[in-house]
């Protein structure tokens, strides 16, 4: 008996030190991942806002500027519902919205990466069976890869790194499902799969995603108990995936949500492509992205279509039939390498969505489609390259790993140069233009910074060339307005020529997109300067459809009332900004020329003297009020 006892404390013991050990070896991959993620991230901690969607998601969003979670849970931001990745962005949102900087949301986006970066060394760890090259370089390479940099350092990508934290611990719970066969691991994983979906909809394919981890495990896919576990789930995937469907074509999904900005159709036409065009656009981006796993150079933030929307000659023919060649292997080795056939399995189960076989946007691929992706393409490459090496030599894993050591060298070079390139919007649309010099919307976001930044002339030279080019994009002609309307100020000389410039180009605009309700509003301010009357219609025209902006439009249409000589709806309107909440000396004192336009003397001092309570010291109300004798 004492002998049985000793062998078992001794396997106790044994088995113990293992567990301890592999610990320590985890803790000890994690920590080398995180100073090499953290170090190329670092940089990223001094970029700014840029000006491709944050200004949607936080700089000029009045739903996380004014922390309205309940209202964040019911409505779609940039026609996307993940009320998730909204509400994290409320949280960190300070009070004061003047106090709003870029670098609390990057440094989150960073933290929250270096956390998929571990859970993705612990998965692979478990589903190989404690593998601790293939895992640590898989974990490596999605920490540092450059097609990454656009997920983690703009804040508009708060979703990505968020889906996927909930996605891979939803994967790993499944796991221990299957290992485990208790239903709580299910339940568990459910619960991650649905806080994934309500941080971005591409978590529908989670369900999915379980299947190639029942393939992986050697469960039977005719196993009936697996499909049926898996409904209440797939039913999930089903109705979020409607969802998206009818927030992308601008809709409310049947009145469940609540749209808040301008209704937009981000979906082409349906006749706008081919069905074999399609597939080739498809193609493109599978075969695409997995080049620029291996060989990432030419990166960006917008890759155009080809020019005339089309693959033309041997491209039409050499991605389709790549794409179905890979596929077709891997189908082949379904059962004799499951490596390959798991690897682009997962690979296309990820990426599928955003393949562009249903058109959405303006770009056939997207850097941070490849975030979840890479990770079944970086296991499969790994796995297979350290049982070649292995198989073929006694040191064939000090080859796997000095090889995929210099592979993540390369990786992270071109990684710490693109963190610098979103730096700030100049720097970012630069780099696409470098690649795509004609590129109107590049041209167009980069005008408009430089445009806010105060480089009019640069601002002009690039709008000028994209209209030289044949641009229709109304915001290229409404920037060119603004560029003009703020040089109107810099050079009084010229002042009204500049205006009439200013007017004639937000026309232009109106004309290629007359419900862009920012366009009627910048229009309002360039007549309000030479012909009041009109530009009480722009201001109309933006309220109705800007209502969301009111406090913004308000106060302004009550001063182009006013220029007007319409004091009776001037001091309506004024009235209801002040009600809306707008606070400001202007809005007293323009209320007041109204009131005194009107001869309702007491009411004009009474607000002339509230403006200058709020500021003593605004000497245009000062002089006014003395040349008025009040």
């Amino acid at each position: 008996m004492k002998s049985k006892n000793t062998k078992s404390e001794i396997g106790i013991t044994q088995a113990e030190t293992i567990k301890n050990n592999n610990l320590m070896k985890f803790v000890g991959f994690s920590l080398v991942i995180f100073m090499i993620t953290f170090v190329l991230y670092l940089p990223s901690f001094n970029n700014e806002f840029v000006n491709w969607d944050d200004q949607v998601y936080v700089e000029e969003q009045p739903l996380v500027l004014q922390k309205q979670y309940a209202q964040l849970w019911k409505s779609p931001v940039s026609l996307n519902y993940h009320p998730m990745t909204m509400m994290s962005l409320a949280v960190q949102t300070p009070t004061d919205a003047k106090k709003v900087k870029a670098a609390p949301f990057i440094k989150l986006n960073v933290a929250l990466h270096i956390v998929n970066s571990v859970l993705v060394f612990g998965f692979i760890l478990l589903i190989t069976g404690y593998q601790w090259w293939v895992a640590f370089f898989t974990a490596l390479v999605f920490a540092i890869h450059p097609m990454h940099v656009e997920s983690v350092v703009w804040i508009s990508e708060r979703k990505d790194v968020l889906y996927t934290m909930f996605l891979l611990l939803s994967c790993i719970t499944y796991w221990h499902y299957l290992n485990d066969k208790l239903t709580k691991w299910l339940l568990l994983a459910g619960l991650f799969f649905v806080c994934s979906v309500l941080s971005k909809a591409m978590a529908v394919i989670i369900p999915l995603i379980w299947i190639i981890l029942d393939y992986w495990k050697d469960r039977s896919l005719t196993e009936q108990k697996m499909w049926l576990e898996k409904i209440p789930f797939l039913a999930i995937s089903i109705f979020f995936g409607m969802m998206a469907i009818s927030v992308q074509s601008g809709s409310d999904f049947g009145g469940i949500l609540t749209l808040t900005g301008e209704k937009v159709n981000a979906l082409a036409a349906p006749d706008t492509f081919t069905l074999l065009e399609r597939f080739q656009f498809a193609s493109y981006g599978f075969v695409q992205y997995l080049y620029k796993f291996f060989y990432p150079m030419e990166i960006g933030a917008f890759y155009p279509y080809p020019e005339g929307n089309k693959l033309n000659g041997f491209e039409s023919v050499l991605y389709p039939l790549s794409s179905l060649v890979m596929i077709g292997i891997g189908i082949y080795l379904y059962k004799k390498s499951k490596t390959f056939s798991f690897g682009i399995g997962f690979y296309l189960i990820t990426v599928a969505l955003v393949l562009q076989f249903l058109s959405v946007g303006t770009a056939i691929l997207a850097d941070r489609y490849t975030y979840v992706p890479y990770i079944g393409v970086g296991f499969a490459i790994f796995y297979f390259v350290q049982e070649v090496f292995q198989k073929k030599s006694k040191n064939g894993l000090y080859f796997f790993v000095g090889l995929s050591s210099l592979f993540s060298i390369f990786l992270a070079l071109k990684t710490s140069t693109q963190v610098k390139v979103w730096k700030n919007s100049e720097t970012l649309w630069s780099q696409v233009l470098e690649y795509y010099p004609k590129e109107d919307l590049a041209l167009a976001n980069r005008g408009n910074h430089r445009g806010k930044t105060g480089n009019i002339e640069g601002a002009i030279a690039d709008f000028e060339k994209a209209i030289a080019d044949g641009c229709l994009r109304a915001d290229v002609y409404e920037g060119l307005g603004n560029s003009y309307g703020t040089m109107s100020n810099q050079k009084p000389d010229q002042k009204e020529a500049l205006l009439a410039k200013a007017i004639a180009m937000y026309q232009k605009a109106l004309e290629l997109e007359p419900q862009k309700g920012n366009i009627h509003f910048n229009l309002g301010i360039s007549q309000l300067q030479t012909n009041p009357a009109q530009s009480v219609n722009a201001f109309k025209e933006a309220l109705r459809m800007m209502p969301y902006k009111e406090m913004e439009i308000l106060p302004v249409l009550g001063l182009s009332l006013l220029n007007a000589g319409k004091y009776q709806d001037a001091i309506q309107t004024i009235t209801q900004a002040i009600e809306k909440g707008v606070e400001t000396e202007f809005v007293y004192y323009y209320r007041g020329l109204a009131y005194y336009g009107m001869g309702d003397t007491p009411n004009a001092v009474a607000d002339f003297n509230k403006a200058l309570s709020i500021n003593p010291n605004n000497q245009e109300i000062i002089a006014k009020k003395g040349a008025l004798g009040l």
